[in-house]
């Protein structure tokens, strides 16, 4: 059996940790630059406040019914996210961490111990020591586990935060409950197809001949209706490296001046080459961007990208940041009001296994100490502490509803490193 922990809104629970009087009242987490929703307690649902609501839009609603609406604070929930963790992996042998607030446990092997109860255990021991609320789907499949989670969550009354799919009966009552949308791995385009062809719950799914399922989704398709029938064809999986590391960001204000986009490019440029050596990578591809706000359409529209390949691969923020300079000057032009830039790397290669141009000079080893130097520095004292001069050191996120109890959080705690991107 597998069990899928997944932390009930999360971005909420986590600002009821700092402020307990927020239980039971309707709360709202705001995305980067506080402008969508992208965490609900399920009061603010009961409301009718879907997610990714512009917050500008329903202003007038958060104020007739006293909606507490947050910014993002990601150093906590990356915090709250390792504490999990750390205690539910402590009660098995192997886990997968799939998302900042879900991970799956393997309970193969428990043969002599009644796993709801474990389960259980597991659930009241991350409420009473973090004080997150989680539920908890046992089942065969990784599928039937996400299944098991969602039946929790919607009927918490019936169930106590934990629930085992570990019959046929149940297993085929779910599904023949389930809708197909919400099938893990169904986009939206799949299930107009699926209603399309007579299938409106994922009981339905497994009805089709199975030459269908393969000419509509492939052999994803044939996994798919296998794991929803409780053989196993997705297994844990091990963090692996990431393939290419991108830095995003809008702007809580339109920017006008070079040199404050420049900056915030130049930023995000050392973001990347941090997270590059973080994983013992370097890049050998930069890609820089900078575009307008497509949605004012009484402003002039710009957006233009650019690449360029390294001649030695690296991970220096020096090196990366003269490169992204050289990008920048190419793609900027004066009078726009720019509302979003990124910058992006790709093509790794392991740190230790750099191939080096004979007609170019290597300046990346001679960076090396000093950058993990820079690293460790501000993993001890915080982020951005040490840093380059053409770096501000401001948050690269508008975050203007901040409250104190986040301010003595982050005094009276040492922030282990962010495991998940926010953007």
């Amino acid at each position: 059996m597998y069990a899928l922990v997944d932390c009930n809104n999360f971005f909420v629970s986590c600002e009821r940790t700092l402020d307990p009087a927020l239980e039971n009242k309707p709360v709202v987490v705001l995305s980067n630059n506080d402008g969508c929703v992208v965490s609900r307690s399920k009061e603010a649902k009961a409301l009718g406040i879907p997610m990714a609501a512009p917050a500008f839009k329903y202003k007038a609603l958060f104020k007739e019914h006293d909606v507490k609406s947050f910014s993002a604070k990601f150093e906590l929930y990356n915090f709250k996210s390792q504490e999990v963790m750390n205690i539910a992996k402590s009660y098995v042998t192997d886990h997968e961490i799939y998302s900042i607030d879900e991970l799956f446990l393997d309970l193969n092997g428990f043969k002599y111990v009644n796993i709801e109860e474990y389960c259980l255990e597991i659930r009241n021991k991350i409420q009473e020591e973090v004080h997150i609320p989680v539920s908890i789907g046992l089942a065969p499949t990784k599928m039937l586990c996400k299944v098991a989670n969602r039946i929790v969550k919607e009927y918490p009354e019936r169930f106590n935060g934990v629930y085992a799919l570990d019959t046929q009966e149940k297993i085929e009552k779910a599904l023949k409950w389930l809708d197909i949308a919400d099938v893990w791995g169904i986009g939206r385009k799949l299930c107009v197809k699926m209603n399309d062809n007579g299938v409106y719950k994922a009981w339905d799914l497994l009805q089709k001949p199975e030459i269908w399922i393969k000419k509509v989704m492939g052999i994803h398709g044939i996994r798919m209706i296998n794991e929803l029938k409780g053989i196993r064809q997705l297994e844990l999986e091990a963090a692996s490296p990431k393939k290419s590391i991108a830095v995003t960001r809008s702007f809580m204000e339109m920017l006008t001046e070079k040199e404050e986009v420049r900056e915030r490019v130049e930023t995000f440029g050392m973001y990347c080459s941090e997270r590059l050596r973080k994983q013992n990578t370097c890049c050998k591809m930069i890609t820089v961007f900078v575009q307008t706000n497509r949605f004012r359409k009484d402003l002039p529209e710009y957006k233009k990208a650019i690449t360029q390949v390294l001649p030695n691969p690296t991970n220096s923020s020096i090196l990366i940041g003269r490169v992204v300079n050289e990008l920048f000057e190419l793609i900027y032009k004066q009078g726009f009001h720019y509302k979003k830039a990124g910058v992006i790397v790709n093509d790794f290669v392991p740190e230790s296994e750099r191939l080096i141009s004979l007609f170019e000079e290597d300046t990346q080893n001679q960076h090396l100490p000093v950058m993990r130097a820079m690293d460790a520095m501000n993993k001890k004292f915080g982020k951005d502490k040490v840093r380059l001069g053409s770096m501000s050191g401001e948050n690269t996120f508008g975050r203007a509803k901040l409250s104190p109890e986040y301010e003595t959080f982050l005094k009276n705690n040492t922030l282990p490193e962010a495991n998940f991107r926010f953007h």
